[in-house]
């Protein structure tokens, strides 16, 4: 194994922080961080701010992909002169659009591009308003690409090819975290989920006649849904008989 001061020099590249101490600063903060303790939101913030302190660069950003590998959701980003780091919610269409990004996430390949601005609802755009070259890297879980590693520098101090090789290291270990911390999002959620359908049958059985079924059933999916309203159409065709009626709850 070559000592520490041989690492150092493992990359080519010009890029002083990067070649020195930066992959292995990320790539320690990545290791060193105890995801169980926050939501997938504030890990992708901190894995972001916690990068482009250690490589950095301008702008490191985190994109991932919705369940349906529809949208690639702007998850967390960290700018050198951005003190706010809200995704605000911008989502890009991975079937129309053409980015790199959506063509990383398609593709499954890290890749180098050079860029003028960005869009305007970008939340970015703020402070990245000059010319930059984007690396993006996929970000690859146990079960496929999950969404993006993206990093950002202006075209004179351009991530090159070299450094690409190196970091997809980082950009695995980071993927591990995040598939890590939203396995345990969704169990959390299931658990919730199963112990508020017990609850709700719970109830119901307790119900003693057909009314109270309705009013219980009613009452606990407004709750559990956060709705102001409700209602439950049920209809009773008698044996034999074409007639039918209807019986209604709501609250």
């Amino acid at each position: 194994m070559p000592d520490r001061e041989e690492k150092h020099s493992i990359l080519s590249s010009h890029h002083a922080d990067l070649k020195g101490q930066g992959l292995y600063a990320a790539l320690d903060a990545i290791k060193n961080f105890n995801s169980s303790i926050l939501p997938l939101e504030d890990v992708a913030k901190h894995i972001a701010a916690k990068t482009r302190n250690a490589l950095k660069v301008p702008c490191i950003t985190l994109w991932l992909v919705d369940d349906l590998n529809i949208n690639i959701l702007l998850q967390a980003f960290a700018c050198v002169d951005l003190d706010e780091s809200d995704p605000k919610n911008y989502i890009i269409s991975l079937e129309d659009n053409t980015s790199p990004v959506a063509a990383c996430l398609k593709d499954g390949k890290p890749s180098i591009h050079k860029k003028q601005t960005l869009s305007e609802m970008d939340p970015r755009a703020a402070t990245l308003t000059n010319t930059y070259v984007s690396a993006v890297l996929p970000l690859i879980a146990p079960d496929g690409v999950m969404g993006v590693f993206e990093i950002i520098t202006f075209s004179n101090d351009a991530i090159c090819h070299e450094e690409i090789e190196s970091l997809e290291l980082l950009a695995s270990q980071i993927a591990l975290l995040l598939s890590s911390c939203e396995n345990m999002e969704h169990a959390v959620c299931q658990s919730a989920l199963q112990k508020q359908l017990y609850e709700i049958t719970a109830k119901i059985n307790q119900a003693k006649d057909y009314e109270s079924i309705l009013k219980v059933t009613v009452e606990e999916l407004c709750a559990a849904l956060n709705l102001p309203g409700a209602s439950i159409h049920v209809n009773m065709t008698s044996f034999g008989l074409n007639a039918a009626s209807e019986k209604e709850q709501s609250t």
